[in-house]
């Protein structure tokens, strides 16, 4: 007895001398904050705020620090190892942040690209935090390890097999999403939708151990050029003769859209998707199954303008922010090589979900971000009404066929009452907070419906001919664990129809030329495309071609449990996904001579390229008013004279003025320029340089 308990002993004071690694630890994940925000208050509020973050984020530099010791037998040599690796890549992200608006992540290990762009503003990494963050990480680094005793740091062939397990425990416990991870008990979400503030929640340590398990796909049995090749030249065409007519194709993700009428139990005082209901019983019309549940836009967008298929993809992945980096075909690059233009419209931010760039990726020639939206509000989000009107003036105002991909905000998460002004729709059937949340979703959709209403009016109207294709992406959540739905009787416990009831949307298919024709569609968002370039009588490429004749026979891909279910053949499935990996991660050998034709050199964002034509200065008093015309002037339009900011109003898209005070006013000549801002502050759009050289009679107005 006396013998154990001398061994408890003896490995309890082992323990304690150990326990200053988990403080090193502890003061490497500061550091690397500081870096990584570049700001001592910023670090030190999160190190204070998020601590079972910062506490994960220690536990992942404790982790790597016991496995290096356990390999070299030095805690010194691993420290400074380990700070170094750490505390390099937080500089980076910092940088990184700074310069492009978004962190590190692990993807970018495989961007060259990205690393070229940042070099000349590596200058600015001699800055104060920086500086300053390096001679106390030394100073106090060298009192932790230094001062240490030498029995701390005696390290046993018995001890770093210990500190082995250790590390492997705790970094998997980790990077695990079963039942035993950390993450999960701790209930941490990756917030993979916004990298940056996926970073600001929950440490750049912890956010780089949750994207590692995307970096890489393997590539599927078989790949190389040679099958690629083989499959792409087999495909027989979808359309063998393009069709006379070119018409308009404009679609539209309609934000969590979704037929509640539908349910068997509640009832309304007034039917909120009329219009919708109407062409239904006309048109094209039946139903998606969506990858994705109560968020997740982009994913279903990504099948949509892609074909790939987020099946072949890991769960949780969000193809936007990690895999798009490069030219990849999308309906926009294949109709714009037919004469269309191609537009992008979201009433969002150009950042969200990478958007800005991954438009570029796909061919668009330009995207109207929510940095050019005027403020039409209902709720807290741009109106439906808004995205219509400006689906409408963008192709009124080409004399070719357009291509038009829209998304809308308005009924848009949450649904607590209280979102909209007043809720004019009653539910009964359902009581409490369901009730609630019911009849603000309901609300939402009158915008959804009004929105449809607009666009098919003008068309109808006009006689061009047009196609619109109206979808949801996702259902909505309605309550945690599907509160509202269980509520009301739509969904049952362990219900056997769970896909079916929460994974299914609706798409509406209406067009004002083709001869009356009504089918019953049931596909996967990824065969939307396809099914759209055949009813348009446009060609596709080998891809879209292929993507048509594999849904004739395999309409709808499930997740993998389900494939017993629903007869999936696995096997009939493998040159899809083969295809989408040479697209996705691959050489790109399917697209031969025209992948350098995907992109559009003259890619903006916004409705052009923004122009000063005229600068007309007028003095009143202590001020002097300047009015600008141009052409394609956003509403958030800000005027800068010699690179500084001046109060701006906006009248139309051809004309703004703004006041230079005499407290900001600049000599002569002026450098004057419209820009145009994100919420982040990053400048997203600027119209040419005009200079005025002073101010004469034939300037006034």
């Amino acid at each position: 007895m006396g013998e154990l308990q001398l061994s408890l002993r003896r490995y309890g004071l082992v323990t304690v001398r150990r326990l200053p690694l988990l403080l090193c630890s502890l003061w490497i994940v500061f550091l690397v904050e500081l870096l990584s925000r570049g700001q001592w208050l910023d670090a030190f509020g999160w190190t204070f705020d998020a601590v079972p973050e910062l506490l994960l984020n220690t536990l992942i530099v404790l982790g790597l620090l016991l496995f290096l010791t356990a390999l070299t037998g030095s805690i010194r040599l691993s420290f400074w190892l380990i700070a170094a690796l750490c505390l390099a890549f937080g500089l980076i992200s910092g940088i990184k942040l700074e310069i492009l608006g978004v962190p590190f992540l692990p993807w970018d290990l495989l961007l060259a690209s990205e690393t070229k762009d940042m070099t000349p503003y590596l200058g600015g990494l001699l800055n104060f935090t920086v500086m300053s963050g390096f001679i106390l990480f030394f100073v106090i680094s060298i009192l932790l390890l230094y001062k240490l005793s030498k029995t701390a740091l005696q390290i046993g062939r018995k001890q770093r097999v210990a500190m082995g397990l250790i590390s492997a425990l705790l970094l998997v416990s980790i990077y695990n999403d079963g039942e035993l991870s950390l993450t999960r008990l701790a209930k941490i979400k990756n917030i993979a939708y916004d990298q940056t503030l996926n970073v600001k929640t929950n440490g750049f340590l912890l956010t780089t151990m949750m994207n590692l398990k995307y970096l890489f796909l393997k590539a599927p049995k078989g790949y190389d050029e040679s099958s690629i090749r083989s499959i792409a030249s087999g495909v027989t065409p979808a359309v063998t003769q393009a069709g006379d007519v070119k018409p308009n194709i404009i679609i539209v993700l309609s934000e969590s859209f979704w037929d509640i009428t539908r349910v068997e139990g509640l009832k309304f005082s007034r039917d909120p998707l009329p219009f919708y209901h109407s062409l239904v019983e006309k048109y094209t019309s039946g139903t998606l199954l969506s990858p994705q549940y109560g968020g997740g836009t982009a994913n279903v967008e990504f099948e949509v303008l892609t074909g790939n298929s987020m099946r072949f993809l890991p769960q949780g992945s969000i193809p936007y922010n990690q895999y798009i980096h490069k030219a990849t075909d999308s309906l926009a690059s294949i109709l714009r090589r037919q004469g269309y233009e191609a537009t992008a419209i979201n009433p969002f931010h150009s950042w969200f979900y990478n958007s800005k760039n991954v438009y570029n990726h796909f061919g668009f020639s330009k995207y109207i971000s929510q940095e050019f939206f005027e403020p039409d509000y209902e709720g807290p989000y741009i109106a439906d009404r808004a995205v219509a009107k400006y689906i409408i003036q963008s192709s009124d105002e080409t004399p070719g066929p357009d291509f038009v991909f829209a998304n809308t905000m308005e009924n848009h998460y949450h649904y607590s009452p209280g979102k909209f002004k007043e809720n004019t729709i009653q539910v009964t059937g359902v009581t409490g907070e369901s009730k609630g949340l019911i009849e603000t979703y309901a609300q939402g959709l009158l915008g959804a419906d009004d929105m449809l209403k607009r666009l098919v009016t003008h068309y109808e109207q006009k006689g061009e001919p047009t196609i619109i294709v109206f979808f949801g992406d996702h259902l909505p959540s309605l309550g945690d664990n599907y509160k509202a739905y269980k509520d009301c009787g739509y969904l049952q416990e362990n219900d056997p129809n769970f896909l079916d009831k929460m994974y299914r949307v609706p798409v509406l298919v209406w067009n004002n030329y083709l001869p009356e024709h009504k089918e019953q569609l049931n596909m996967s968002p990824s065969f939307l495309g396809p099914y759209v370039l055949k009813l348009a009588q446009r060609p596709g490429s080998y891809y879209t071609d292929y993507l048509y004749r594999l849904a004739q026979h395999t309409p709808v891909i499930p997740p993998k449990n389900y494939y017993p279910q629903m007869g999936i053949d696995e096997e009939a499935l493998k040159e899809y996904e083969k295809l989408q990996y040479d697209i996705l991660f691959g050489k790109q050998y399917g697209y031969g001579d025209w992948k350098n034709t995907i992109k559009d050199p003259a890619y903006v964002l916004g409705f052009g390229d923004l122009q000063i034509d005229h600068v007309h200065v007028n003095e009143t008093g202590r001020e002097r008013i300047v009015k600008i015309t141009g052409r394609d002037l956003p509403h958030n339009s800000i005027l800068h004279i010699n690179d500084k900011p001046v109060k701006t109003a906006w009248t139309d898209k051809h004309e703004l003025t703004a006041i230079v005070e005499p407290e900001t006013e600049a000599e002569f000549p002026w450098k004057l320029e419209i820009v145009v801002e994100d919420s982040k502050g990053h400048i997203v759009a600027k119209s040419n340089a005009y200079v005025q050289t002073r101010m004469t009679a034939a300037d006034m107005p």
